[in-house]
This record gives structure tokens, sequence and C-alpha cells, in this order.
């Protein structure tokens, strides 16, 4: 890595400390988004539960392997914790239940196609800026591509975790399925 404020053997002590705080930012901002997991998009964590969402703090280890791995891991939990955060207010105004039910509701009355382009879309613009980051960063050995790879597998999550709970939706929506 290019040069660096903090010292090569401080480095991975600090990175697993934010690492750890982005994981715990991470599952916190998901519970108060969705306590019972109705509007978790990871199908990982939504199936295995808050035990599998406790467990993935045990990622904040990744840093003493590389650190490089650490800053996107870093980066990836503190967006995924910003995108959660952004949702909790109508989440807890109108109740995690309604609020999947609007989204069904949605659904239902949504093309699939068109829900899945947006997802994707959407997915795509902090891949896009990622990619970016990490071609002009000039490559692995600056601390820019790491948070670029980081904002870009945050836009390749998003894409697959969103694509998941939509379908998931609309196959609520066309069986009739309550939340």
């Amino acid at each position: 890595m290019t040069a660096s404020p903090i010292d090569d053997r401080t480095l991975p002590h600090l990175l697993a400390v934010l690492v750890l705080l982005s994981r715990i930012g991470d599952a916190l901002s998901t519970y108060l988004l969705s306590p019972t997991l109705q509007l978790e998009m990871n199908v990982i964590v939504s199936r295995g539960g808050w035990s599998i969402a406790i467990a993935s703090l045990l990622v904040s280890l990744v840093p003493y392997y590389s650190t490089g791995l650490g800053v996107v891991v870093l980066t990836t939990s503190f967006l995924a914790t910003g995108s959660n955060l952004s949702r909790c207010w109508v989440a807890r105004a109108l109740g995690e239940t309604e609020y999947r039910a609007i989204f069904q509701r949605a659904a239902a009355r949504a093309n699939r196609a068109s829900a899945l382009l947006f997802v994707v879309a959407s997915a795509a613009c902090p891949a896009f800026v990622g990619f970016l980051l990490m071609w002009f960063s000039g490559g692995e050995p600056v601390w820019g591509y790491w948070f670029g790879l980081g904002i870009a597998v945050y836009g390749v999550a998003i894409a697959l975790h969103g694509t998941n709970f939509v379908l998931q939706l609309f196959r609520e929506a066309a069986s009739g399925k309550p939340v």
C-alpha cells in the first residue's frame, strides 16, 4: 500500500476496530429497520436469523489477514448501515409488517421486468463509481483502490440481494400470500 499516516503495525488493529464498528452499525441498523428480518434483503441473514447477523461480527478479523480486504468490508458495511438507516423512519412509523405489505402491493401492480431493471440500475450507480475509483487509483497498492472495491462490492450486493428481494415480493404477490 502507499503511504499511510498510521504505522503498519498498528493499521490492522485500527482497521479491525473500524470494521467491528461498521459491522455493529450494520447489525444495529438492520435491527432498527427490521427486528423480525421481514425486510432483510440478504437471504443468508433472513433465513439464518440473528445468529448469522451476530456471527458476521467475526468479519472484523479480516484486517489481520489483509488490510486491503479489511477496507473493502469496512466500506461495504458502512454503506449498508447508511442504506438501512435511511429507511428506518418509515419502517418504524408504519411497522415492519405494514411496510412490507406496501412492497407486496406494489409488486402486485408492477411489471416484474421494470422493477428488476430499476433495482439493478440503482445498484449499478455505486458499483460504477467504485469501479471508476479502482481504475483511477492506479491499482492495488493504493488505498483508493480498496475503497473503490468496497463501493463496487456494495453495488453488486445491492443488485443481488435487491433482485432476490423483489423476486420474492413478486412470488408472494402472485400467490396472494399475506405478510
